[in-house]
């Protein structure tokens, strides 16, 4: 969501002014700040600086005022020109600033400012991901890209994947009677390929562990025995998602996967990094060689 932030259109004219007056020089700023659910976020702390050449001292904020407690804010009297937009709240960590305009005589109505537990790309917007939509939407939208099956349908579905709500998602009536064989594929290449931060990467594992069948179980259990050395903490959600409220580390959405597959999970201590699941992780390794030895026999 780099650039401008500016509605549709030219924004409406500020209110009129009196007759005899001076025309208006000044221009206004009025946005919406939500989580990633799309729920307002109350008392988010706005900052608006002066647009500078990279390598400039940065500038004194012109503005600096809390969000209301739907989450809205709107900056007045602005003189003409580009601004930085920052938006800052615990828990979520420093957003990427929004490039602004201020209007003589205009009000600029900002397309509402989603803040990102992971912010940067790859990334989703909520009501375009699987989390936004109703299961009927999120099954239409399923059925119509594997059908189309061309790689950027398939890597629109994993964007699509992307956590809004935490690293689990319901898959049932999403996937029945589909194959998503090209999907998983795909899903695999990317964790093998790029860097994902914490969250997207566990979400990948998860949707991995609740597809792969025969035909791709290989590839995913290679990758899950990999991804049990992932030490990286999950963000912690604002949303209450999570029932036990102890820390998640990717190296447990891997054993949780490989657990669905192995019908056992070695002991794993759950909510503990990598570092204290060592004898789960070679118990986990042992395993996988017999299965593949017991193949040769």
């Amino acid at each position: 969501m780099a650039g401008l932030l500016l509605a549709a259109g030219v924004g409406p004219a500020l209110p009129a002014q009196q007759p005899g007056t001076e025309p208006k020089t000044t221009g206004w700023v009025c946005g919406l700040v939500v989580d990633e659910t799309f729920s307002f976020v109350a008392e988010a702390q706005i900052s608006l600086l002066p647009r500078v050449e990279p390598g400039a001292p940065e500038p004194a904020p012109v503005a600096q005022l809390a969000a209301d407690p739907h989450g809205a804010f709107c900056i007045r009297d602005l003189a003409p020109g580009l601004y930085q937009l920052r938006v800052a709240r615990p828990p979520w960590p420093i957003q990427p600033p929004r490039t602004v305009e201020a209007r003589a005589g205009l009000l600029n109505r900002l397309t509402p400012i989603e803040l990102e537990l992971e912010p940067g790309e790859p990334r989703i917007s909520f009501h375009e991901s699987f989390d936004g939509m109703s299961p009927t939407e999120a099954r239409g939208v399923m059925e119509r890209l594997l059908e189309r099956g061309d790689a950027t349908a398939i890597q629109e579905l994993a964007r699509r994947l992307l956590p809004k709500r935490g690293p689990r998602l319901d898959l049932s009536r999403l996937v029945l009677g589909l194959d998503t064989k090209p999907l998983v594929l795909e899903l695999i290449r990317q964790l093998d390929t790029a860097y994902l931060p914490p969250l997207k990467t566990a979400r990948y594992l998860f949707v991995i562990g609740e597809l792969a069948d025969a035909r791709t179980r290989d590839l995913a259990m290679n990758l899950f025995l990999a991804r049990l050395r992932d030490s990286r903490r999950l963000p912690p959600s604002p949303y209450g998602a999570g029932n036990s409220g102890q820390a998640e580390f990717v190296s447990d959405l891997a054993i949780g996967a490989l657990a669905r597959s192995a019908g056992k999970d070695f002991g794993w201590k759950y909510g503990q990094p990598p570092l204290q699941n060592q004898k789960a992780i070679q118990a986990a390794n042992v395993w996988w060689q017999n299965e593949l030895d017991r193949r040769q026999r």
